[in-house]
């Protein structure tokens, strides 16, 4: 028998497409950002949220990596009752239970890092798969149909169609 007799071949690949690893790691990744704003802010610092921004240089060819500040906006407000903190994934909110998105705390920092500290608990255990996995469901943009031409619907100088839009 030879080697490659040794091996099973097969015309196609089943792959699983789970995506919840990948949503729950980038949920637990934007808790730990707000984690570090919200240290900032007990520390009286200014919080920056940087990413790396490569750019080509079109006459070298040279890829550049600098440092670029992005939007940033923390998921906790001040109100009268105390704090309230409501999770994101990107920008859309989480509805996480049926009163709603909006985690109510006390009136003291701690208790937002508290409640950001147990959403990465939650998260990790897959208690927020399903709220998860639903928020972040990309839409289908729903197609146009194009209206069929007619054929007196072409100009007599040209002979193209016509436009059927203002043109601007």
């Amino acid at each position: 028998m030879t080697i490659l007799g040794k091996l099973t071949f097969t015309k196609e690949m089943q792959a699983i497409n789970d995506r919840t690893a990948h949503v729950r790691s980038k949920f637990v990744d934007g808790v730990n950002v707000q984690l570090e704003a919200l240290t900032a802010e007990v520390e009286g610092k200014p919080f920056k949220l940087t990413k790396e921004h490569r750019e080509k240089n079109e006459e070298t060819g040279e890829v550049t990596k600098t440092e670029k500040e992005v939007r940033f906006s923390v998921w906790w407000t001040k109100g009268v009752k105390g704090y309230s903190v409501e999770p994101r994934y990107g920008s859309k909110r989480i509805q996480l239970s049926v009163m709603g998105s909006i985690i109510q705390t006390d009136e003291k920092l701690s208790d937002v890092k508290a409640v950001l500290e147990l959403l990465i608990q939650a998260a990790n255990a897959g208690e927020l798969d399903k709220p998860l996995l639903a928020v972040s469901e990309r839409k289908e943009k729903p197609k146009v149909e194009k209206p069929l031409a007619v054929e007196g619907d072409k100009t007599p100088a040209t002979g193209k169609a016509q436009r059927t839009t203002r043109g601007h």
